[in-house]
């Protein structure tokens, strides 16, 4: 199962077969393991950079009922980089809290990595308002 751990007032951490793509869906790089932005403030976006330990990052997460797991765990995951918005998750994945908890199992989700979503691990559109820039 691929799955993205939201560590504690730090980065996503991705383990599994999943592909780095751009808005448009080109594949940027193929990963197995690597750690994400999700603090907004990276200068190696997506990749986290460290950025996150000196800008006082917080990550309360929200809690979510997970869905049922998607049927074919072993397929790639795609991430996409919505330009200026959020990490797109298009295949299957499970999205878990710092303490290993469970808080989507699914095909289809979106990742906040501005860092100020009030559903933090989850989007809420919140970079819409504080115009966030990936580049």
């Amino acid at each position: 199962m691929n799955s993205i751990t939201a560590t504690v007032d730090g980065p996503y951490q991705c383990h599994g077969s999943f592909e780095i793509c751009d808005a448009a869906g080109n594949v940027l790089a193929s990963e197995t393991e690597t750690w994400l932005c999700r603090c907004g403030r990276s200068q190696s976006k997506p990749y986290c950079d460290g950025s996150h330990e000196k800008t006082g990052f917080q990550s309360a997460v929200f809690s979510v009922t997970p869905s049922p797991p998607p049927p074919d765990d072993s397929a790639t995951l795609r991430i996409r980089l919505r330009n200026d918005g959020p990490l797109r998750l298009e295949g299957p994945c499970e999205v878990r809290a710092p303490d290993g908890a469970t808080l989507y199992h699914g095909s289809e989700t979106a990742l906040c990595r501005c860092g100020a979503s009030a559903r933090k691990p989850f989007c809420d559109g919140t970079h819409r308002q504080i115009g966030f820039k990936t580049g």
